[in-house]
């Protein structure tokens, strides 16, 4: 059975009705979190904990987030008295947009509240607080958004970030090299099939290098070079052969920035090892493998580039 996507609700404390309200309307397409969520494994804010960190953690851990909006707060902009939604709302809008991208955020606002011009241009959708009906209708209109959108979308995660320097400096040259030699010649053999076997751990350690060692061991592979234009240095690659097909393996060590970024984004989860660091660590490396197939599919590149899963390797 397939995992829905996660998706977090915003609000103020004064509308936590609206959040339930849409939180049942969406809850057969996404696993919906709360932000009052009590204490629990969906808990979002913990006793104990800065306020800054746990958003942080939480846009993290969504593939979606919806920010509801409504009139709590009477300011004067420009000598004219106007309604605004919380600080702290805007606050959360802004995140989950920066973190999420437009295409997965929304933020659900009353039609009469004035909104910073910062947010004209990002999915913003407006109802009706005095038409039972249009909180409803506008949830549902968020909802087919955010399910048209749920393929993969390179955003500022760090996952999308080491992704893309994986592709551009390693695997690049290397399909380019083969595309433009009709294949690679190893020796005095020419090999025609060729395939590029990348690697995919279950989970990040702590020494990924170290990791990838030991994985290493389950294959008998050798080193060789090739020089590609443009690099002071040759590209050296691991290889496999066959008679009819030569295969290069690599280990994809620059994962282990997925780890360092997290790591210092949220120190509390990392000494602690929680289980929502662990959570979010997968989710990193998902996305990794999902940017990668899109940069390889993007470039022509899907039939010479494998992701192949750890639990495929033979013990």
């Amino acid at each position: 059975m397939l995992q829905k996507p996660k998706l977090f609700i915003g609000s103020s404390n004064e509308e936590l009705s609206l959040s339930r309200e849409a939180a049942g309307i969406l809850a057969a397409d996404f696993d919906v979190t709360i932000w009052d969520e009590p204490i629990s494994s969906k808990a979002v804010f913990r006793f104990n904990q800065n306020f800054l960190s746990e958003l942080l953690r939480a846009s993290l851990q969504f593939d979606f987030g919806l920010i509801i909006g409504t009139a709590d707060d009477k300011v004067i902009v420009r000598g004219v008295e106007v309604l605004e939604p919380r600080d702290n709302i805007l606050f959360e809008a802004g995140l989950f947009i920066g973190r999420l991208g437009t295409r997965k955020c929304a933020f659900l606002i009353e039609e009469e509240i004035k909104v910073l011009s910062d947010f004209q241009g990002i999915s913003m959708v407006k109802f009706n607080k005095k038409d039972p009906s249009s909180f409803a209708e506008k949830v549902e209109a968020v909802k087919h958004f955010f399910l048209h959108n749920q393929q993969v979308e390179i955003n500022f995660f760090p996952s999308s970030t080491l992704a893309s320097v994986y592709f551009e400096n390693f695997l690049v040259p290397i399909c380019k090299y083969i595309t433009d030699k009709g294949g690679f010649l190893l020796n005095t053999k020419h090999f025609d099939n060729c395939m590029i076997n990348v690697i995919i751990p279950k989970r990040i350690n702590l020494d990924v290098n170290l990791q990838f060692e030991r994985l290493k061991k389950k294959y008998k592979t050798k080193s060789v070079s090739f020089k590609y234009a443009g690099r002071p240095r040759n590209v050296s690659i691991e290889i496999r052969e066959d008679a009819e097909r030569l295969e290069i393996i690599d280990f994809p060590t620059v994962l282990s920035g997925i780890n360092y970024a997290i790591q210092h984004l949220l120190p509390y989860d990392f000494n602690e090892r929680s289980e929502e660091y662990d959570a979010i660590l997968s989710r990193e490396l998902n996305r990794f493998c999902n940017i990668l197939a899109l940069f390889c599919k993007r470039a022509g590149f899907e039939d010479m580039v494998c992701l192949k899963k750890e639990a495929t390797i033979p013990s």
